[in-house]
């Protein structure tokens, strides 16, 4: 099971990004409300006003309150779900846990093991050392030519940017300037600023709704989801080949521990958003009918981070037998899915292995990964 880590909060930039111009824009807002203008109401002015931001940037990525708790759900689930591979007693020969070296994975790991075993149990629990290259856990931050052709490539950017200037994005941010009553046109930057704040505060407290959703209507909020879905779509899903291809040792590392004799029989991956979205991508789960471009949103795609790759994600590849024949069933944020290479839900493990014989046996990550003098 890959788990990505729970709710966490913001990177440092984002956290002096909304401490200083949210606040800003705060004040601007009320005096434009006693001015008469704009559309929020008296109770959402009044949720503006009392509204205050006073996260420390040595907090920045930490696990949240709610995080933990998602953690916790979580593998209670997970284990009323699998009771034949998840026994309540913990040994750890039969359990493996990894994280990568961050805060919120480690933490992550911690509080799913509360969730998994009872308080006695889990203050046993041993994990896997932390280890700051980690190329099944975090593969990309390593591959030097996918960072140089792929993320820092302004060319990646190409389709978000160009939907960052489209009628649509146009058209949301003269609403969201509107619905606040402010004077000026708004910024794209100080709206998707807002959208973010309106996300992460509403993600870590299930019952608060931050004021910062208040400016979005539906159509706003879909157009800011579509615009980040192009940024994670080109970044870490199909729009380059490298960026799955390297996902070859994380599925390599399933297939070895699906055929390894006397190894755990539950192993628990913490990580983060790259490495989900690359191995769905690997595994071709959510693939749409052709590339996310910037010329116009596409309601219906199935390529949609906020559903498949909300904190918490997580992906199980369990393995099961039946009449001697091995057999690996799928499951996305713990509901079953079919794998596109499979006829049904429940796949051979032979099936799997033939279609994924690059991906086991000649997954050279070393020579993927290295930048050439071409290259360079």
């Amino acid at each position: 099971m890959v788990i990505r880590h729970g709710t966490r909060y913001p990177n440092a930039k984002d956290i002096t990004k909304i401490n200083t111009r949210l606040k800003e824009l705060k004040l601007e807002i009320l005096l434009r409300h006693r001015l008469g203008k704009g559309e929020l109401s008296d109770e959402q002015i009044k949720k503006i006003e009392s509204w205050t931001w006073d996260l420390d940037l040595d907090k920045e990525k930490f696990l949240t309150l709610e995080g933990q708790d998602e953690m916790i759900i979580l593998a209670e689930r997970t284990r009323k779900r699998f009771p034949g591979a998840v026994k309540e007693k913990y040994d750890n020969q039969t359990f493996l846990f990894r994280y990568t070296a961050t805060q919120r994975a480690q933490q992550s790991a911690r509080y799913f093991a509360n969730g998994l075993f009872d308080k006695k149990e889990a203050q046993d629990v041993i994990f896997s050392p932390a280890a700051k290259v980690d190329t099944v856990l975090r593969f990309y931050k390593h591959c030097d030519k996918w960072q140089k052709q792929v993320k820092k490539n302004p060319l990646t950017y190409t389709e978000q940017k160009l939907y960052g200037i489209s009628k649509e994005m146009n058209d949301t941010i003269k609403s969201v300037t509107k619905r606040l009553g402010l004077k000026n046109l708004l910024s794209l930057d100080d709206v998707n600023l807002m959208y973010k704040a309106c996300g992460f505060e509403t993600s870590w407290n299930k019952h608060f709704t931050s004021p910062w959703c208040y400016p979005f209507d539906v159509k706003s909020v879909q157009t800011m989801e579509y615009y980040q879905d192009l940024k994670y779509y080109w970044m870490d899903g199909y729009g380059h080949d490298l960026t799955y291809r390297q996902a070859c040792v994380s599925i390599k590392n399933m297939f070895e521990n699906f055929s390894s004799k006397g190894g755990p029989s539950a192993s628990f991956l913490f990580t983060h958003s790259g490495t989900i979205l690359k191995i769905l991508t690997h595994l071709e789960l959510f693939k749409p009918r052709s590339h996310l471009r910037g010329d116009k949103n596409v309601p219906d795609r199935t390529w949609r981070a906020s559903d498949i790759d909300c904190f918490g994600a997580n992906l199980a590849l369990v393995l099961y037998r039946c009449k001697g024949v091995d057999y690996v069933l799928a499951l996305h944020q713990e509901r079953v899915v079919k794998l596109p290479m499979c006829e049904k839900e429940l796949c051979p493990l032979k099936t799997l292995k033939e279609y994924f014989h690059k991906s086991i046996y000649e997954c050279d990550y070393t020579d993927m990964c290295s930048l050439k003098k071409d290259d360079l």
